[in-house]
């Protein structure tokens, strides 16, 4: 497609739904930190992801799931590892080494961006990441996405690629959505 089209294509969908759609604007991490030094280290690394029109935010809740993230372990650290990560009766479990190699914050950012499959720490790295914009997965918002959600145009039902908002409709909320990402490379 050439780009001139693109440009039109996502500016049209663009002037069609301003002022409409309510779209999602904020990403919600499912993690369940054990303990006040935890938590607080989880919170400072999504505030760090955080931007004032994408915030990320903390799910802790009992539904939300998440891994279990602990300070310490049953056995001891390999000194030179700041964290671990296992399965225990089929939940995952990262341990901190708290005498480890780097800060608790330090350790806690890399197992986050880990989790979140993020290139960088970054707020821009998140919203692209967690916007829901990259369909495929590939690291970039790009017209294979595009293609994705307008493969998916028009319909309903759950897990479909290009449903952005997760609302279970592939519609113009999710065009939107994809516009607010998609940058002319």
């Amino acid at each position: 497609m050439k780009r001139w089209m693109v440009v039109a294509c996502l500016t049209l969908g663009t002037g069609l739904l301003s002022g409409t759609v309510q779209a999602a604007s904020f990403a919600s991490v499912p993690l369940r930190p054990d303990g006040q030094a935890l938590r607080q280290a989880v919170l400072s690394a999504l505030a760090a992801l955080s931007s004032p029109d994408f915030p990320v935010t903390l799910d802790d809740s009992a539904q939300g799931g998440g891994a279990l993230l602990v300070l310490g372990g049953s056995v001891p650290f390999n000194p030179d590892v700041s964290s671990r990560t296992l399965t225990v009766a089929g939940v995952r479990r990262t341990e901190f080494n708290p005498q480890g190699p780097v800060p608790l914050v330090q350790a806690v950012r890399a197992e986050i961006g880990s989790l979140l499959g993020l290139t960088e720490f970054t707020p821009q790295a998140a919203r692209r990441k967690l916007s829901g914009a990259d369909v495929n997965g590939d690291g970039k918002v790009d017209l294979t996405d595009l293609a994705l959600l307008m493969g998916n145009f028009g319909k309903s039902g759950g897990g479909l690629p290009g449903d952005l908002n997760r609302d279970g409709r592939v519609d113009e909320s999710d065009l939107k959505l994809f516009t607010d990402e998609y940058r002319i490379p």
